[in-house]
């Protein structure tokens, strides 16, 4: 992991996010251009196009700091607690009502896929 491998780590991401943004907004479309970008780097490794080799290190030194990257999303919510606190039941229902739907769907697919298989092996 040297200072250029870094570099041009970064230079790619960036100009893969850089691209996904333009396109976007040239599009007109609602999507984030940060799932976009990361669906573009996707098929670049997957059909490669660009060698994991030039991402591998920015990547491992960005997701060593991924909680430092978090630390704005904690201080909005902090900047915004009175709000959050006096909507809590709406948000706490929703947890508690989308984990438990979840849970009986996956259950309910697994069941299915272990049917059709023929029980279990």
């Amino acid at each position: 992991m040297n200072p250029n491998s870094l570099l041009i780590g970064l230079a790619i991401l960036l100009g893969i996010l850089w691209f996904s943004t333009v396109a976007v907004a040239w599009l007109q479309i609602s999507f984030p251009p940060a799932l976009l970008g990361m669906l573009i780097l996707f098929l670049l490794l997957y059909f490669k196009i660009i060698p994991l080799s030039l991402v591998e290190s920015i990547s491992e030194v960005l997701i060593s700091k991924m909680g430092l990257l978090f630390l704005p999303a904690g201080v909005s919510i902090m900047l915004y607690l009175d709000i959050l606190s006096s909507q809590m039941l709406p948000f706490v229902a929703t947890v508690v009502i989308g984990n438990f739907v979840i849970l009986i769907i996956t259950a309910k697919f697994t069941d299915l896929l272990i049917s059709q298989k023929g029980g279990k092996e």
